[in-house]
């Protein structure tokens, strides 16, 4: 598969400056914010479900994070997801500690049964989980290496979506296609929120592409490039804080020209 439209992301996301709806945690809902407006979209955040229903209306895309989930969140995902995909408006789905607790498995369960997201993005053990692996993760991290492309393409057959599987590399299926992006920094893992702020980024390439295999590649190429760049700008001086400012700073200044590198996508 080629990605033919990859070189002009920056433009049609910065032309459609497309509200990006949020129903997310309250951890890292800042930086979800400020990535969003650095790739060119417009966030909103709103978890009332009578103005979520409302907003979504008005959404290019609607993005969904478990992060500090609670019973009003959990009916605000499903009742705006539900009317996200009646206006056929692409829902982002980041199942975050899906398989930590009881309430988590429930409602990852539910919102990916019932809404049948875009596209699915989480850790190893979050997709191993939705993929109906017996996994129990300690808090929302994973230390799961083995069998991630197997959970990846599975869920994806199953359900007819994009599944993503973010790590050391990060594999992107949509039950036919396989693909591999190698890139980013180690330091995107010493921050809180740059799993967040990918759903973000996902959302903004999924409202203005057709397709949304182009589109998580896009996303996820992007976020990659952000954080090598941010890495290279720290001064000796610097560390994780300053890491955090250079990211979103890197990714409000790319451009379609230092985003275009297919020699990172590789097909399995």
């Amino acid at each position: 598969m080629e990605f033919k439209g990859l070189n002009t992301a920056f433009h049609n996301i910065r032309s459609a400056s497309p509200l990006i709806h949020h129903i997310t945690n309250m951890v890292t809902i800042n930086d979800c914010a400020n990535i969003t407006l650095a790739f060119g979209g417009a966030p909103v955040m709103t978890d009332w479900e009578e103005d979520a229903l409302d907003m979504v209306e008005h959404a290019g895309a609607l993005v969904l994070n478990m992060g500090t989930l609670n019973p009003d969140s959990i009916e605000a995902m499903l009742a705006a997801g539900g009317r996200a995909r009646e206006l056929g408006i692409p829902i982002i789905f980041d199942p975050v500690g899906a398989g930590a607790t009881a309430p988590r498995r429930k409602a990852a369960r539910q919102i990916l049964e019932g809404l049948r997201p875009d596209i699915v993005k989480g850790n190893a053990a979050e997709i191993a989980f939705l993929a109906g692996q017996e996994v129990r993760q300690k808090g929302v991290d994973s230390t799961l290496e083995e069998g991630v492309l197997e959970s990846v393409y599975s869920l994806a057959s199953a359900f007819g979506i994009i599944v993503i599987a973010t790590g050391r590399e990060d594999l992107i299926s949509d039950g036919s296609n396989t693909i591999r992006i190698c890139g980013g920094s180690a330091m995107m893992g010493r921050i809180t929120g740059t799993g967040c702020m990918s759903a973000s980024a996902l959302g903004c390439f999924a409202s203005v592409f057709p397709s949304k295999l182009e589109a998580a590649a896009g996303a996820i190429l992007a976020m990659d490039l952000a954080g090598e760049t941010a890495a290279r700008a720290l001064t000796a001086e610097e560390g994780s804080g300053s890491f955090r400012m250079r990211l979103i700073d890197a990714a409000s200044r790319m451009d379609d020209s230092t985003f275009f590198h297919p020699e990172r996508i590789s097909h399995v």
